[in-house]
C-alpha cells in the first residue's frame, strides 16, 4: 500500500540534529495532534545533521480523521525510514524540460504500507547542520533505504492477490501458472510508483530492478559491464512489462501463449470491453451488473493464459481440460450479465464470446483424440 499523504499536512518539522535519529512531527488539516514519528537512521546528506521547519501552501481540509491518521497517531507500529531529503529532482510535466526541487519524505510502516510526503511549492526554514555526514555513510544510508523498500514491495506481492487467485474461488481448478503470472500481475501493479521514485534518477532503472528482485537482469547487466560493453540506452528507457518478471524460459513460454489463436481472440475481445463498458454506456457504468462482468471476464482471461501454457505440459492435460470445460462454463454465465447493456452492446459482447467459447471447444475436441 502506498499512501501519499502531502495533501492532508498543514506543516512539519523533520529534525535530524541527532546522528542515527530522525524525528519527524507533522500537523494535519483535521487539526487533531500532531503524527509524531520517530525513525531509526539519518536523512539524506544534502539535510543531514539539519533541522527542516517546513508549511504546506496548499493543503486539502479535513472534516473528519482519515481511518490511516488515527492508526499512525493510536496503534503500535514499527517505522523504518526511507529517502528523506530536500534534493529531489523531477523534470516538471509541461515537457518544457524544466526541473523542480522537491522536498521528498518517505518512510514505511509495519513492512507493508509505504507513505510518501511529496512538496515543491513548500516554504521552510533550515538550520545549519549539527554533524557532518560522510559520502560514505550517506552511501550506506541509501543503501537501507532500497532494502526497506525492496522489503515493502515483496510484503505487498506476497499479499496480492489478482484476478488470477480471485477467481479461482469459483471452482477453477488451480495451477502452478495461476500463481506465477498473479506475482508478475503483483510486480507490474506497483511498478509505476518505482518507475515514478527512480525514473528521474540518473542511473535509476538500476535501483528499481534491485528493489523489484530483478535478479536475472542486474545479472545480465553485470556481465555486461564486466566485458566493458556500453550502457544500453534501450534498457535504460524501456518501459516493464509483465514478462521482465518471469524467468527467461516463463517468458518465452507465456509469449507464445500470447500468440496463440485463442488469446488473440481473447485480446480482441478485451478491445471490446474496454470500449464498450468501461469507456461506453453511461448508463452500465459503476452498476452491479457491470462490475460482475468485468470481474469475471477478467478471471477468464487470466486462467485462459495459465490454461494455455499448460498445453504445452503433457503431465497436466487432464487438469487442462478440467479448465477448459470451467472456463467455458465462465463464458456462458457473462450472458446472464448482459441484460443491463444496450441491446448493440450486448449482441457484441455475445457473439465475441461465443468465438471464444468456440475455439474451447475445438481445443478441447483435440485434447480428448
Amino acid at each position: 500500500m502506498l499512501a501519499l499523504i502531502s495533501p492532508l499536512i498543514t506543516h512539519g518539522i523533520i529534525d535530524n540534529t541527532v546522528q542515527g535519529l530522525i524525528d519527524l512531527r507533522f500537523w494535519c488539516t483535521d487539526e487533531k495532534e500532531p503524527l509524531h514519528i520517530r525513525l531509526g537512521g539519518d536523512c539524506l546528506r544534502d539535510i543531514a545533521g539539519c533541522r527542516i521547519k517546513f508549511t504546506n501552501p496548499t493543503p486539502t481540509p479535513l472534516k473528519d480523521e482519515p481511518e490511516l491518521l488515527r492508526s499512525l497517531r493510536h496503534e503500535p507500529h514499527h517505522f523504518t525510514a526511507g529517502d528523506i531529503t530536500f534534493s529531489r529532482r523531477v523534470p516538471d510535466a509541461d515537457n518544457r524540460g524544466a526541473i523542480s526541487n522537491y522536498l521528498y519524505i518517505e518512510f514505511f510502516v509495519d513492512t507493508d504500507k509505504r507513505i510518501l510526503l511529496e512538496f515543491n511549492t513548500a516554504r521552510f526554514e533550515i538550520s545549519l547542520p549539527q554533524w557532518e555526514q560522510s559520502w560514505e555513510d550517506d552511501n550506506v544510508q541509501q543503501l537501507l533505504n532500497r532494502d526497506a523498500l525492496r522489503a515493502h514491495i515483496r510484503t505487498n506481492v506476497a499479499q496480492y492477490k489478482g484476478p488470477s487467485l480471485l477467481a479461482l474461488q469459483n471452482g477453477m481448478p488451480p495451477c502452478h501458472w495461476d500463481y506465477t503470472l498473479n506475482r508478475a500481475e503483483a510486480y507490474m501493479a506497483i511498478y509505476p510508483s518505482v518507475h515514478a521514485k527512480y525514473g528521474p534518477e540518473p542511473g535509476g532503472y538500476l535501483s528499481a530492478a534491485y528493489v523489484m528482485d530483478r535478479v536475472e537482469f542486474l545479472g545480465k547487466l553485470a556481465s555486461e559491464d564486466e566485458a566493458h560493453m556500453p550502457p544500453d540506452e534501450e534498457t535504460m528507457s524501456k518501459d516493464w512489462e509483465v514478462t521482465d518478471f518471469l524467468s527467461s524460459v516463463q517468458a518465452e513460454a507465456v509469449q507464445r501463449a500470447m500468440h496463440h489463436k485463442m488469446f488473440k481472440n481473447a485480446s480482441r475481445m478485451t478491445i471490446l470491453v474496454q470500449s464498450l463498458i468501461i469507456n461506453g454506456d453511461e448508463s452500465a457504468k459503476g452498476t452491479a451488473n457491470a462490475t460482475v462482468y468485468l470481474n469475471t471476464y477478467a478471471g477468464i482471461v487470466s486462467h485462459l493464459l495459465a490454461t494455455l501454457l499448460l498445453t504445452e505440459e503433457k503431465e497436466f492435460e487432464e487438469l487442462t481440460i478440467a479448465r477448459l470445460h470451467k472456463l467455458i462454463l465462465r463464458l456462458d454465465e457473462l450472458g446472464d450479465h448482459t441484460g443491463i447493456f444496450p441491446e448493440k452492446t450486448a449482441a457484441v459482447l455475445n457473439a465475441a464470446a461465443q468465438k471464444l467459447r468456440n475455439n474451447m471447444s475445438s481445443l478441447l475436441e483435440t485434447l480428448h483424440r
